[in-house]
């Protein structure tokens, strides 16, 4: 082969191996830019009002298809409150999750008569067989063999029936619980007995709120803990609902932890609502579901007071 011949060949080489480094740096650029970055919203009115109206709609990176996460192999189950839905209550927890790597899951549960704007009406007993039919879908779509489930207010209650009424322990390694009724909160059930009748009145209407309020029912509602599972319940003292607010605690144990956000945040004054959209609390919600990588809390202003 000529002299000439072969520069011309080594040029050729060299100018395949420089095109192909570019290619290949701006493929991974590219990847790493096409990771995904969900919007967070900590703006609780805004999206109680516009998450209503569409209670279909998950939060931005939940319920993908498929999700599959080496960095956190369980995915998270986000189970809403009394009237609320999955639209409306995890625009803040549910991207945050998604953005750090986990499999977020949201659903609507016990609406009555399908109106599905205002979830957890609706028997107790009902939420909890359509969270448990939901375990499964999501056991099914990302081939994991336990899930963690996170609830706010009465979601917290479903999740802990669920366990107990449904074999849900068996499926699940942690419950955290936010602003959680994990027993009856007594300030409701003394004023519901100042009015006699109104609670079956209620109870007509909202069957899960006659179930809660009674504490003979709520004895049938009442949670186990089970040692294969691990509890979190993040609470506020000025909780304006779950009066008062250790409603929320579960007997301490090796595997229970209860947790005050005013412990973590001293000038944190959230109250029941806000504990879905309050900064401090996601914060502690993270540490809570990968305690083995927990980073410290660095408290801001705190949710909104309601």
């Amino acid at each position: 082969m000529r002299s000439g011949t072969r520069q011309l060949l080594r040029w050729r080489i060299l100018a395949c191996l420089v095109v192909g480094t570019v290619v290949l740096g701006s493929a991974a650029a590219q990847s790493v830019s096409a990771a995904p970055h969900y919007p967070v919203s900590y703006n609780l009115l805004g999206t109680l009002t516009a998450g209503t109206f569409s209670p279909d709609t998950p939060p931005p990176g939940a319920n993908r298809p498929g999700c599959r996460s080496t960095k956190n192999p369980r995915p998270v189950i986000l189970v809403h409150g009394t009237g609320a839905n999955q639209s409306n209550s995890w625009q803040a927890i549910g991207p945050e999750l998604a953005n750090r790597g986990y499999c977020v899951y949201t659903v609507t549960v016990g609406s009555l008569f399908n109106i599905r704007n205002f979830g957890e009406l609706d028997s107790v007993y009902t939420s909890a067989a359509q969270l448990a039919a939901f375990v499964e879908k999501v056991r099914h779509w990302t081939g994991a063999e336990k899930v963690d489930l996170v609830g706010h207010s009465q979601g917290g209650t479903v999740n802990l029936f669920y366990l107990k009424h449904n074999d849900g322990w068996r499926y699940v390694h942690r419950v955290v619980g936010l602003a959680a009724a994990n027993n009856p909160p007594t300030f409701w059930v003394d004023i519901m007995k100042l009015v006699p009748g109104w609670k079956d009145v209620v109870g007509l209407i909202v069957p899960a709120t006659k179930q809660l309020l009674t504490p003979a029912e709520y004895t049938k509602l009442s949670p186990r803990v089970y040692p294969s599972v691990r509890y979190s319940n993040i609470v506020s003292q000025y909780d304006e609902l779950a009066i008062p607010h250790t409603v929320a605690f579960l007997p301490s144990g090796p595997n229970v932890r209860n947790i005050r956000i005013q412990d973590v945040c001293p000038n944190d004054r959230v109250g029941h609502l806000g504990m879905i959209a309050d900064p401090n609390v996601t914060q502690v919600l993270l540490n809570e579901l990968d305690p083995e990588r927990a980073k410290p809390v660095r408290c801001g202003p705190g949710g909104f007071f309601l």
